[in-house]
């Protein structure tokens, strides 16, 4: 397929009003109650086996192309064993605006039976419309978004539909011609009708003196696989592009971004209890995986974590993307500083996000400028995976408050209070504009029950990016956008993936500390620049002037 020219992606600017201030000045995000999404189940109360641990996804996208941000929750369900397996749990939700939000689940064909985990958002087939691939344990599913937020299941899922436990996924364009391809993380071989348990087998399944679900050590690892786009059909091109046989983890997170800073997309992996992946795509069509040789597989000690979720961002604001990984409770959290090349280092503990969050098992994770100063904030998710870990003795609990760490410029984080810091059991998590004010907004999902929703309170101005690109790429992912004003340059990459199981708002926001210059860098490399000297609604054309 010939590449659509991307000049014809257009940039649409508008400025956040002022939002309501907070109940405290520090609070910055304001708990959001009497929403009518369903609460979600992954398998039994008692979750006695590590397929019921992982918990849902959620996607933030525009599936009806009106502008706003409509809700996709992937939903578990019960356990998958019996007549439970035919389950249908998804639920999809139509923003109208003003926080009014449409259960569109029935005609929207999103309602499929299987034990579902994760969700991947991009225009497959490039008609310009928002498609979604669901991740299961088994086959996965592709749905093409055929108009006002109905999607038709696809057979076989146009070739990359599978037969593993998949976690989390990304459409990206890996091969820069114009349409996405898939990257699906996989995790391990489960058999709902066998599970693991202690004392059968001859496991031996113990944690701090208690009995707990068995694994992931010890059970089969599935390799993950990756997929090359061919005119809307998926090919297996796992060997030929060099993830095989590197991608052999237990997999649960993904995210795309151009590491190196070469202009070419890049990958990175979390893996529970493994080294984690970094690809670089150092020719066109060909990666390497140098997740140890770069710094990012471990931590600073050289040992192996359990990583769950990540996130990515410029947080120390020299211009290049910096990867921060949950891990789980007595295993430090881990940021890894770039230095441009894609060399990295586990700072954590230097940055202040390490030692305090050794008691947690963190999951989810986003950063995003949540007091509209002008550097990037960081919010994990977190909650532990054995109900026994609020026993005596175990230096930890179930049950964990969600983390806000607020940035003070230079990348030295320090935790804030906000309305989240009530225990939970937190999993995923997606940031993005809700309401269209300006400020972003925070979805967090429980391993069991009703999503929690932050609104962002945040009494400032901003500068809100849409990057609205061809048909295969209407969300302009790959494109870096760069605002420069008269304190400084922040710079942010427009993704696919949200890091852990979710997708979240494709649309940059800045901080409006004044006039300045907005530059963006295409997916095709070109550069085009602009002045703003007001923080209205603005209409450029990729060219620049």
């Amino acid at each position: 397929m010939l590449r659509p020219s991307l000049c014809a992606l257009t940039l649409l600017l508008a400025a956040g009003a002022c939002a309501p201030p907070a109940d405290e000045p520090d609070a910055w995000l304001a708990r959001v109650d009497g929403l009518p999404f369903a609460a979600l189940q992954t398998g039994r109360d008692t979750a006695d086996t590590i397929l019921e641990v992982n918990g849902g996804g959620l996607a933030l996208f525009d599936g009806d192309g009106d502008g706003d941000l409509d809700v996709l929750f992937v939903n578990p369900g019960p356990y998958p064993a019996g007549a439970a397996a035919d389950t249908r749990s998804n639920k999809l939700y139509r923003n109208d605006g003003d926080w009014n939000f449409v259960d569109v689940t029935a005609e929207s064909g999103v309602d499929l039976p299987g034990f579902f985990n994760g969700v991947a958002v991009g225009d497959v087939n490039s008609d310009g419309l928002r498609d979604l691939y669901l991740t299961r344990l088994g086959a996965n599913a592709l749905l093409l978004n055929g108009g006002d937020l109905r999607f038709e299941l696809q057979t076989d899922a146009l070739g990359a539909a599978g037969n593993s436990w998949s976690t989390s996924a990304v459409l990206r364009d890996m091969d820069l011609d114009g349409d996405p391809d898939l990257y699906v993380v996989n995790y391990l071989e489960f058999d709902p009708d066998a599970p693991p348990l202690h004392g059968e087998g001859g496991r031996h399944c113990m944690w701090k003196g208690h009995v707990v679900m068995c694994g992931p050590q010890n059970l089969p690892v599935q390799a993950d696989r990756f997929y090359l786009n061919e005119g809307g059909h998926f090919v297996d091109a796992s060997e030929a592009w060099g993830f095989e046989p590197a991608a052999h983890g237990y997999g649960l997170g993904v995210i795309d971004g151009d590491f190196d800073t070469d202009g070419r997309p890049d990958l990175y992996v979390t893996n529970d209890s493994t080294p984690n992946f970094l690809f670089l795509q150092r020719e066109a069509g060909r990666v390497e995986e140098r997740g140890l040789l770069h710094g990012a597989a471990l931590s600073s000690q050289g040992r192996e974590q359990a990583g769950m979720g990540l996130t990515a961002g410029d947080v120390e604001g020299d211009g290049d993307d910096d990867l921060f990984v949950t891990n789980f409770s007595m295993e430090s959290n881990a940021l890894y500083t770039n230095d441009g090349a894609a060399r990295f280092r586990e700072r954590a503990d230097a940055l202040g996000v390490g030692g305090p969050s050794k008691r947690l098992l963190g999951w989810g994770a986003a950063m995003f400028d949540l007091d509209l100063d002008g550097d990037l904030d960081l919010v994990h998710a977190n909650g532990h995976v054995y109900r026994q870990a609020s026993e005596p003795g175990t230096d930890t609990s179930y049950a964990q408050a969600d983390t806000l760490w607020l940035n003070d410029g230079h990348g030295k984080f320090s935790e804030a209070a906000w309305p989240g810091d009530v225990a939970e059991v937190s999993r995923a998590l997606a940031a993005g504009d809700l309401d269209d004010d300006g400020v972003l907004d925070l979805v967090v999902l429980q391993r069991a029950g009703a999503p929690r929703v932050y609104r962002g309170t945040t009494n400032a101005r901003s500068l809100q990016v849409r990057v609205v690109g061809p048909p295969g790429n209407p969300d302009g992912v790959g494109t870096r956008v760069l605002w420069r004003d008269a304190e400084g340059e922040r710079s942010i990459q427009v993704r696919a993936s949200a890091g852990y199981q979710a997708v979240g708002d494709p649309r940059p926001v800045f901080a409006w500390r004044g006039p300045g210059t907005l530059e963006w860098i295409a997916p095709d490399g070109s550069r085009h620049s602009r002045r703003v000297d007001d923080p209205g609604a603005l209409s450029l054309p990729l060219e620049g002037e």
